[in-house]
Order: C-alpha cells, then structure tokens, then sequence
C-alpha cells in the first residue's frame, strides 16, 4: 500500500515537473531557496502519514547565547503562520515540515501543504536567521 501512496505522489510531482529521486523509500526534491539549495524529503509512516520535511540549519550554525531565544522565536512562529511547523530534531537542528493523512491528501492539499516547506525555509532565512546572527548555507 505505501507504494501506491508514493506512486500518487510522484504522479503529482511529475504533473508539475518537479525534479525528484528516490532514495530508502523516500521521496527527495531540490530546492533552491535564494541562493542556498536544500532537499525536501517526502516519506511515508505506515498507511496513514506522510510527512514532508527539510532541514534548515543545524545547530552548529546557530550562536550558542542564541539558542534559546531562537527556539522560543520558532514556537511564536508556529502559532503565529498557518501550515508552517518549525522543529528540531534530537541534536538540536532546526527543520521545516508539513505532514498530513494520507487518506483525506489529493492534489490541491498536497500542493497546498507541500509549498509551506519552501516558505517555511525562505522565512526562517529572511526573518528569522538575521535576529540570531545564524549564517545560513545550503544544506543539499
């Protein structure tokens, strides 16, 4: 079943010209947000999830006096952006993710939560990164 799913996806991706790979079961697009390219990876959690994701900065870019303040920052922005979900990850790097049912997703809602991954990276590079001194690079 979850081959179908990726299948529906990749039918997606393709009706948009979206270039993207497989690798491990996942789906991988290229992106490139002003001048930093980044990957955005689609996977599948069981017969219910897909989750759609993409690392930001790690937590080696971020000022350790900042850290916190910036955590803080992305949890305003949580609630204050709809569709945008900011995140970290055990070590502590910051990433950008949708996820939805994969049963309720058709094209326009996976459009529609798709884009706010790219719109997630370009604010957190634009908005958010200059307030905690935190040089962005390209993480693909």
């Amino acid at each position: 079943m979850q081959k179908e799913h990726m299948e529906k996806i990749q039918g997606y991706l393709q009706e948009k010209d979206i270039n993207y790979h497989i690798k491990d079961e996942s789906i991988r697009i290229p992106y490139q947000i002003n001048d930093k390219k980044f990957l955005v990876t689609i996977e599948f959690h069981g017969n219910k999830w897909i989750v759609v994701s993409a690392l930001i900065a790690t937590k080696e870019q971020v000022p350790p006096e900042h850290y916190n303040d910036l955590l803080k920052d992305l949890l305003i922005a949580n609630h204050e952006l709809p569709e945008i979900n900011y995140e970290i990850n055990r070590d502590g790097d910051i990433y950008t993710s949708v996820d939805m049912r994969v049963n309720i997703t058709d094209y326009d809602n996976f459009f529609s939560e798709f884009y706010a991954i790219p719109f997630g990276i370009k604010r957190f590079i634009e908005k958010i990164a200059p307030k905690f001194n935190i040089e962005t690079k390209s993480m693909a």
